[in-house]
């Protein structure tokens, strides 16, 4: 590939990806964006311009910008330059004014370090997931722990939860998971169905079953296919049945979940 490529969802209208590779001009001016803007520098390097201060990023380093904070890159070589764009609207955190506060880092590039991993593993997991059309719940959940890791935006540290208050809008959620998990469920109607916010939510859905909301869909998922599978159905039928729109994301879920591929499930079960 080579120019610049834009991937959005129509399901998560917040989320823009960009990802640009090799254009021989290429120097950007000066500007900003609306969005909490987050980006992985994956070949070559850039000097990086942000209100008034000169940084350079190389390949493997993620540099973010909050929202409306003037910047500006400058590939050493445009040829080989080649990053991953991350742009997430405020309006995600519409309807939560006080569970997020976006600041200004005191640099807008993370060095090296199981963080920066951490955040390089996230988009590039973010990319191919959006590219499969994968649930949006489950890109949601990596988007929040992109954003906490990069410190752009912080959560204030909520009381500690009481449980017994909680449970029942936790339950609320793991009932919906439940019947509607072959579905493309966001965490805006998560968020919706129990009156906690999304931002919470995960937190309280962890600390009670000790998984992740869209973990627990993709549970819920995998075991209806594997059933589903051992009745003899092909197995793209039982991918795209079971809400998995992408072959590749079934295959590599169902592998994780169950130790093999779903032909090696069907062969080990029929031997």
């Amino acid at each position: 590939m080579s120019g610049i490529t834009f991937v959005r969802s129509p399901e998560l209208p917040f989320l823009e990806l960009k990802q640009c590779d090799s254009l021989n001009q290429l120097s950007y001016k000066k500007h900003f964006h609306e969005e909490l803007s987050i980006g992985l520098v994956e070949e070559g390097s850039t000097r990086v311009w942000s209100e008034g201060q000169q940084f350079q990023a190389s390949a493997g380093q993620v540099v973010c910008f909050p929202p409306l904070v003037p910047h500006a890159c400058h590939p050493d070589n445009p040829s080989i330059w080649k990053y991953t764009m991350i742009f997430i609207h405020p309006e995600w955190f519409a309807g939560v004014p006080c569970d997020l506060e976006i600041h200004r880092p005191h640099f807008p590039v993370l060095l090296q370090g199981a963080r920066g991993n951490r955040c390089r593993q996230l988009i590039l997991a973010c990319r191919s997931l959006l590219r499969e059309d994968a649930s949006p719940l489950e890109i949601e959940s990596m988007l929040l722990e992109l954003m906490h890791l990069t410190e752009v935006v912080v959560q204030p540290s909520p009381p500690v939860p009481d449980m017994d208050r909680a449970a029942p809008a936790v339950l609320q959620v793991k009932s919906y998971l439940d019947l509607h998990y072959k579905e493309r469920i966001t965490l805006d109607t998560l968020q919706e169905i129990s009156g906690v916010s999304k931002f919470h939510l995960i937190r309280l859905f962890n600390a009670t079953f000790h998984l992740a909301p869209h973990a627990y869909q993709n549970l819920l998922r995998i075991n209806y296919a594997k059933r589903e599978l051992l009745n003899g159905r092909p197995i793209a039928d039982v991918a795209f049945d079971a809400g998995f729109y992408d072959q590749s994301h079934f295959t590599r879920t169902f592998s994780g979940c169950v130790g093999t591929t779903p032909l090696q499930y069907i062969r080990a079960a029929s031997s």
